[in-house]
């Protein structure tokens, strides 16, 4: 939570010399106020559109889809009109994805916005608010001071050291060092006991949410905006964030995938054992260690079935034939049953010792809370939800251990939605959809689609004010077989990538849909290339970028996360290489049921939904190249299903408009800025 000294709320505002109602025109054009603070701008019509479409939804209470492209500046586009309706007396929640759209909008963009209105700082009142996950609990503290195995750890005693400072926030983001059993002191909605603590006054989590309910702009994350929305499914006033009247969703391409974790369950085979462990690390506890050993035991037999799965991923019903189905069912209902009697147990012990009493009252809603998801996961009836499982290999205490997860998951998300936000926010305030990658073939039916958003909502699709053309090449290998038409042969794609980066003097992206294929070509470029070479996983994604950027001539080998959110301007990024097509992965079980689910309504499943999917992606990855009117380099997809495919020229036609070629020697003129011959004419190799 960013925190700013506030003066009194009862001061008379001043008055602002450029008036809050002013047009948007007034603000963006060549003579309003960001021309006068920012040098060299420039009126982007772009920019410009969008923020019209923003505030028109803002004030007829409807939905707004926007995609702004590469340039544009999306984040002063929507929060001119959100500060103009705070000045309304209106409260705007935005949501982002990544961590450092949060921190920019803070930091950087909205003081810049509020810059543009005198008296702002009386009457904006903008907050970073976090899941209750991300503040120290003091009471929790006070209860791991009776935790035998964490008071032996000297990293506990740092933590305590840093709670006791003037100035702790109880922020993890600004705990100066890694504390790998953080979960230990943080609160629950199980064991915060709220106004009954005697911590209440001065609980880091609720003075965030008391800053929140202050103010009229609070940033935030999907994963908790739609955890609120998830929580007021049942109850409408369970929910965590306060009443709002719009809400900006920006990275708005990444919803569907949030949603369907929010509001979808999961359970881990180390999830009752975790919780056993809490209960047996209460110093002078007077419990039955071999009973809590039997339940774990007993929980642990739930999982045995779906180890054994020959698939990292599968269906219940791929795991589990009819016997074992039948026997999982019994021994979860019997595991069930006696965490209902722990949970019994405990708010049975220590009536008369009021702190164990409050500690083992919030270890028996946990137990509460888990009886209910593990019954729910293989019970619950929801004929819009998939059983899943996947086992996933992790690191623990130096060995490496397999678990099992398993998944109720939503099917649709449209119909989840329609219910939690769309007719939530019917007559009551806006919701925005925004992203640099949003559409797809030139217009919204797929988000539509996926999301369920209604029919009456505002579109704005601007592109970027880049000159693409001049700025950058697509380059298609034409030579190169087409993925599925032929084995891969990496020998031949490691040689076309070491041409380009050879070209190109190295800084490059090297972006891949899988970390099989990027670990293969980086150990074939490695010692080979006179460059040097970074790859993801090898340093914090930051440290990561930056050594890339100070290196100058690197080549950064990437998958998943580095394919959007990352910004390298200037010469030290050059080039961006594209292994493959980005289809997402068809056997996967959610991929699977919703490919299904497009089929039986007699839709195309490649058509509706791997080609759109896609498209996005791709984009996504195209724009890692350009970000100012300055930067110049090559984008080479090794992919020629883009040539070959009838689908390749939808995919071309909705990247950025840049120059193009399919031969090396188209390559070698725009790189030495020599004017090419069309592409039709060219002949050589």
């Amino acid at each position: 939570m960013t925190r700013e000294a506030r003066k009194p709320r009862t001061e008379k505002p001043k008055r602002a010399k450029q008036k809050p109602l002013a047009t948007l025109l007034d603000f963006f054009g060549e003579e309003g106020p960001l021309a006068q603070l920012l040098p060299g701008y420039e009126l982007r019509h772009e920019q410009l559109r969008v923020a019209e479409g923003v505030e028109q939804a803002m004030e007829e209470g409807r939905v707004c889809l926007a995609e702004a492209g590469t340039g544009v500046g999306k984040s002063l586009a929507y929060l001119l009109p959100a500060v103009r309706a705070a000045y309304k007396g209106k409260k705007t929640v935005i949501s982002t994805h990544t961590i450092n759209l949060q921190n920019q909008l803070i930091e950087k963009d909205i003081p810049l916005v509020m810059s543009l209105f005198p008296d702002a700082e009386h009457r904006i009142f903008p907050v970073l608010m976090k899941g209750r996950g991300n503040y120290l609990c003091k009471q929790a503290l006070d209860n791991a001071n009776e935790d035998m195995f964490l008071v032996s750890d000297p990293l506990f005693h740092r933590v305590k050291q840093w709670s006791e400072k003037v100035y702790c926030t109880g922020d993890l983001a600004e705990l100066p060092f890694t504390y790998p059993n953080w979960y230990e002191l943080t609160s629950t909605p199980e064991t915060c006991r709220a106004q009954e603590c005697r911590y209440y006054n001065s609980c880091h989590y609720y003075k965030a949410r008391f800053e929140a309910i202050e103010s009229n702009l609070i940033v935030v994350n999907h994963a908790l905006f739609l955890s609120d929305l998830a929580m007021r499914k049942d109850d409408p006033n369970a929910g965590i964030l306060p009443n709002y009247d719009h809400v900006i969703f920006d990275e708005a391409h990444h919803l569907e995938e949030v949603a369907t974790n929010s509001f979808g369950l999961e359970f881990t085979s180390r999830r009752i054992s975790t919780l056993l462990d809490r209960i047996r690390h209460i110093r002078g506890l007077d419990i039955d260690k071999t009973r809590l050993q039997t339940l774990e035991d007993l929980a642990e037999s739930v999982f045995v079935p779906f180890m054994q799965s020959p698939r990292n991923e599968f269906y219940f019903s791929d795991a589990l034939d009819e016997s074992s189905q039948e026997s999982v069912e019994t021994q979860t209902g019997a595991a069930c049953n006696s965490i209902s009697e722990l949970q019994k147990e405990l708010l049975n012990i220590a009536k008369d010792d009021e702190p164990l009493r409050e500690r083992l009252e919030g270890l028996a809603k946990m137990c509460g809370r888990a009886r209910e998801e593990l019954h729910q996961i293989f019970f619950q009836k929801d004929e819009n939800s998939i059983r899943w499982g996947e086992i996933i290999t992790q690191n623990r205490m130096g060995k490496q251990e397999r678990r099992v997860h398993l998944h109720l998951t939503p099917v649709s998300i449209a119909e989840v939605l329609d219910t939690a936000l769309w007719t939530r926010m019917e007559g009551r305030g806006s919701v925005t959809l925004i992203s640099a990658t949003l559409a797809n073939s030139g217009g919204f039916d797929y988000q539509r689609q996926r999301l369920g958003v209604p029919e009456n909502a505002i579109e704005r699709l601007e592109g970027s004010p880049f000159d693409y053309k001049e700025q950058a090449l697509l380059y298609v290998p034409a030579h190169l077989p087409a993925p599925g038409q032929a084995p891969i042969n990496i020998d031949h794609l490691v040689d076309e990538i070491e041409r380009i980066i050879r070209l190109t003097e190295g800084r490059a992206f090297l972006l891949f849909t899988s970390r099989a294929a990027l670990n293969s070509v980086y150990e074939k470029l490695e010692g080979r290339v006179p460059y040097p070479l970074f790859k993801q996983g090898d340093l914090p994604p930051n440290k990561l970028i930056e050594s890339f950027r100070q290196s100058g001539n690197g080549c950064l080998f990437g998958a998943q996360t580095f394919w959007e959110g990352v910004d390298v301007q200037g010469e030290a990024l050059s080039c961006v290489i594209i292994d493959r097509l980005p289809f997402a992965v068809p056997d996967s079980p959610i991929t699977k049921a919703r490919t299904q689910a497009i089929t039986d309504a007699g839709g195309d499943w490649f058509r509706d939904y791997s080609i759109p999917q896609a498209q996005i992606r791709l984009k996504q990855g195209f724009g890692r190249l350009i970000r100012t009117r300055s930067d110049r380099g090559i984008v080479c997809i090794l992919d020629s299903r883009l040539i070959s495919k009838n689908y390749g020229a939808e995919f071309v036609k909705h990247l950025p408009q840049a120059a193009r070629a399919s031969k090396w020697s188209r390559v070698e003129k725009f790189w030495k800025q020599e004017q090419p011959a069309p592409e039709k004419e060219e002949s050589e190799e």
